[in-house]
């Protein structure tokens, strides 16, 4: 199929783009910074004499970019929902409008399933496609990068409050033996940065708390831990924890948006509530006392990830959604 895709050249569409051509699709990506009546306007040129029988648009604004530029000719429209929900009524009109526009819609999984119920928008008219997963960049084979005799905590992501990261600290004066690293920025003149440096002041535990910044070699980075913590207080796609999995690494995480399906909780790793140090304490002990369980869960989340998240897994879907969309296309939401 000729598939035009619209949103940022993140890696993730272009790990996407690259699954499906070499299936067979003829993939043209158009990228953008903003959204704007200029995107609308190139859209629509670039679609007047060769149009592509399928769009797939990765957030809101690009849907409905790529909604008023094809109009009501016969192109059908794909949408990737973004992650984060938004409480703001004018957002909710806009993905309600975007949603009527739209002939199929990809949920990575069953938070965003209900919120798109939430939308109005029929099940009939939504697909669960997650996210993938580069399951051979990210492997147990390899270099790990160098730690001491410590127990190593991993966690990955922006410094940035609703990450709390702040719960992993607090919980380390009753982790003997265990440094807690953090990958992501930004560090330097960071407000939350300076915050967890507070924090691990105040618990005594400043010299077993790392700040490192953004990290070029992540999956040697993953291969060095023990265990990796996923503790935001909002729904995520679960990327970080997939990543991980596909390290042979076994995870710990907040019961929110994707990671609950991702993690398969005592298979793959723990899901505990979110926001509680005292649930989160005692998966982390559990798990950093038992060699065995965490090897056995780091295969298990090893072959999910594979199995299940692997890019050509994810490309497989997506076809399927695509032709769904251009030959079965549902009734337009009334």
């Amino acid at each position: 199929m000729r598939v035009a895709m619209v949103g940022d050249r993140s890696r993730p569409l272009t790990a996407l783009t690259s699954a499906l051509a070499a299936q067979g699709h003829e993939v043209v990506v158009h990228g953008h910074d903003g959204v704007d009546a200029d995107l609308v306007d190139r859209l629509r040129e670039s679609w007047r004499t060769e149009p592509p029988e399928v769009v797939h648009a990765h957030s809101w604004l690009s849907g409905m970019a790529a909604a008023l530029a094809i109009g009501d000719r016969p192109i059908a429209k794909v949408l990737t929902v973004p992650t984060a929900a938004s409480g703001d009524a004018d957002v909710r009109r806009l993905e309600r409008l975007v949603c009527r526009r739209i002939d199929r819609v990809l949920a990575a999984g069953g938070a965003q399933v209900r919120r798109l119920a939430a939308l109005g928008v029929p099940r009939s008219r939504i697909t669960i496609v997650p996210h993938g997963v580069d399951h051979e960049l990210f492997t147990p084979y390899g270099p790990a990068a160098a730690k001491g005799e410590h127990f190593r905590l991993l966690a990955v992501g922006d410094l940035a409050v609703h990450n709390r990261f702040d719960l992993i600290v607090s919980v380390l004066p009753a982790l003997a033996d265990t440094e807690f690293v953090i990958a992501g920025g930004p560090v330097d003149a960071n407000p939350e940065a300076n915050r967890l440096m507070r924090c691990a002041r105040h618990y005594g535990v400043e010299d077993r708390v790392h700040l490192l910044g953004p990290v070029d070699d992540m999956p040697a980075l993953y291969r060095s831990a023990d265990v990796v913590v996923c503790t935001p207080a909002r729904s995520t796609f679960g990327t970080i924890a997939l990543e991980a999995m596909a390290s042979g690494v076994p995870v710990v995480a907040s019961a929110v948006g994707g990671l609950v399906d991702t993690v398969v909780h005592e298979v793959t790793g723990m899901l505990v509530p979110p926001l509680r140090p005292a649930d989160l304490l005692r998966a982390v002990r559990h798990m950093l006392a038992d060699s065995a369980l965490r090897e056995a869960f780091g295969a298990a989340g090893r072959d999910r990830a594979c199995a299940r998240y692997s890019w050509e897994r994810v490309a497989a879907d997506t076809s399927r959604a695509y032709a769904r969309a251009a030959y079965g296309v549902a009734p337009a939401l009334q």
